[in-house]
């Protein structure tokens, strides 16, 4: 970011400021690392922090989906192509250079290698059959096509979440895509949308509200309130957006699908795993 030693003293300063006067158990993480994240971009003035490594996370994405689409397309139509789809739009979860450690200077071959032995590796959580008979069987039994809200995570792996868009618009759904106001991280934003040529995808593109990591139950825009409450299914894209859906998937009273890599053994846990795992889990009523 270019910061001085001494901005990043009054920026470490403010953050353990900020956590002691608010840090409990009972508030999901992804909140204390918003406001922290805040705190810097106020302070150093950046508004858009890591945006070359956004840049090329979009990149390698864009080149990676092209070369699956490919292959896809030659495929026999049914659940065996479907599954594959899934595990490479979970994979790409690890297009995430806040976790994966690599930075996205290395080539993209070498990337492309990395989330391939991903999807090589079984779901540790597959709620994929169960899934791909829902999407498969709704659209057929109304008069009118069912709505679907997506909520993306990660820069990079929305150049994936376009092919499963598209397979499911195929399907006979109306695609709601729910993405950033603002940038965070490595938090794909409306902007990244634009980059990656969301709009010839999904059937309507919403703001999810401002910077936050992952959606805010409290800060969430209007437009997203109302497509949580109205439509019949919502894919959750990552481990930010785990934590809110699932606190509130009671409340919501909408099946749920929630894609991702964990990023953390406590969400490991949840799945009753100790190691970082690959997760296809369904809230179905």
């Amino acid at each position: 970011m270019g910061v001085d030693e001494n901005k990043q003293l009054e920026i470490i300063n403010s953050c353990m400021d900020y956590m002691g006067r608010n840090f409990n158990f009972n508030t999901i993480p992804s909140v204390f690392i918003t406001e922290v994240h805040r705190i810097a971009k106020l302070k150093t003035g950046q508004r858009l922090p890591f945006a070359e490594l956004r840049k090329n996370c979009n990149d390698v994405g864009l080149a990676l989906s092209k070369k699956l689409q490919k292959k896809l397309e030659s495929k026999k139509e049914g659940l065996r192509k479907f599954e594959e789809l899934i595990k490479w739009v979970i994979a790409s979860n690890h297009l995430d250079f806040r976790t994966v450690g690599t930075g996205y200077s290395v080539p993209i071959k070498t990337i492309e290698k990395h989330v391939r032995d991903k999807v090589a590796e079984p779901l540790k959580v597959n709620h994929v059959s169960k899934f791909y008979k829902f999407v498969d069987a709704l659209p057929k039994k109304l008069k009118k096509r069912p709505r679907l809200l997506y909520v993306h995570d990660n820069v990079g792996e929305i150049a994936f979440d376009r092919l499963l868009i598209k397979d499911l618009k195929q399907r006979g759904w109306f695609v709601i895509s729910a993405l950033r106001g603002g940038p965070i991280t490595s938090d794909a934003t409306l902007e990244d949308g634009a980059y990656v040529e969301m709009e010839k995808y999904a059937d309507l593109i919403i703001c999810a509200g401002p910077d936050t990591l992952g959606i805010s139950w409290e800060e969430k825009s209007p437009e997203l309130t109302e497509a949580l409450f109205n439509s019949d299914l919502i894919i959750s894209k990552g481990q930010a957006n785990f934590y809110l859906f699932s606190e509130h998937q009671s409340e919501l009273k909408t099946p749920i699908m929630c894609l991702l890599t964990t990023k953390c053994p406590y969400v490991s846990s949840y799945f009753k795993k100790q190691e970082l795992i690959s997760v296809a889990h369904f809230f179905a009523s």
